[in-house]
């Protein structure tokens, strides 16, 4: 018998009475991103952001992660499908791209950071001629800081969830974290193993979590997570990919080692143009303007009687 992980059929649920299939991948990513927003606002609300403008753009981003998903799939994994089937771009639930989606995600958070700091522009002369302390401006290197600290513990989890569906054999191994039963021409047969990159970037990604929750007991500079996680995931993710198995190739590389690098220079990009700029943290709370209006309860409007 392999000394490696033993086969296990992926993960399914069926909801009783109504009889609705629930898959475990989809599962955790629901999970993963719940507890990745909860994460990305506790570090919005310790530097004296607002956390509810995290809150808003996940909206824009579940549809970054599964448009932008899937989109680089077609065009990068499977462009003989668009040739065939235009339509297959729209098919948004036939297959998926990290770097797709990291793209796409990244884009519309810089939109919507720039929507909120185009509100908070219009506001502020407004309240500045009542009298009302001004809004703090909405900063993408401020909030997408908040967005990727909590990146780790979001793609932790749907990388579980990859794991608990076999998404991405690798190469035939016997390393001990290898599956036995999922190889892609050996389906079942626990007499071979296999690479399961999907649990391999779950690990990476979990232990990240604890890393970024140490390293935010210090105020950082505005960006130090948009340089450091990609920096850090880039290298990981050229050496998972050597290990993929039947893989569209290009000069060699499949599309995501090359994402990979392109992200290692955009990581080391925001290093050396943030790196000597003050903590958020600090401007913050150096600054006399507010990250949004307090909540006014009636309660709280009412006038104490002696």
């Amino acid at each position: 018998m392999l000394a490696t992980l033993p086969f296990f059929a992926p993960v399914q649920f069926t909801i009783p009475i109504i009889d609705v299939p629930i898959h475990g991948f989809g599962m955790m990513v629901a999970l993963g991103l719940y507890l990745g927003t909860e994460m990305a606002m506790s570090k919005a609300k310790r530097d004296g952001l607002d956390p509810d403008i995290i809150n808003r753009v996940v909206t824009w981003m579940i549809v970054g992660i599964f448009v932008g998903g899937h989109l680089g799939h077609a065009l990068f994994y499977e462009p003989e499908k668009i040739a065939a089937d235009p339509l297959y771009l729209f098919k948004v639930w036939d297959g998926l791209s990290s770097f797709g989606g990291f793209i796409v995600t990244a884009f519309l958070c810089w939109l919507f950071f720039r929507k909120e700091n185009n509100r908070v522009k219009k506001a502020n002369p407004q309240r500045k001629e009542v009298g009302k302390p001004l809004l703090l401006p909405v900063r993408a290197s401020h909030y997408g800081d908040c967005v990727i600290y909590g990146f780790p513990m979001a793609f932790g989890f749907g990388r579980i969830g990859c794991f608990m569906a076999h998404d991405h054999p690798g190469l035939e191994s016997d390393f001990f974290l290898a599956v036995q039963g999922v190889c892609r021409n050996h389906w079942t047969d626990v007499n071979y193993a296999c690479h399961d990159l999907g649990l391999y970037e779950a690990i990476w990604a979990c232990s990240m979590i604890g890393v970024v929750y140490f390293l935010d007991k210090k105020a950082r500079f505005p960006g130090f997570y948009l340089a450091m996680i990609p920096m850090v995931y880039a290298p990981f993710r050229v050496f998972f990919d050597s290990l993929r198995t039947a893989d569209t190739r290009y000069a060699g590389l499949t599309p995501a080692q090359y994402g990979a690098m392109i992200l290692f220079v955009v990581g080391s990009s925001v290093l050396i143009v943030q790196r000597k700029k003050k903590a958020v943290r600090t401007m913050t709370s150096e600054s006399d303007a507010i990250p949004y209006d307090p909540v006014v309860t009636p309660e709280s409007e009412e006038t104490p009687t002696a």
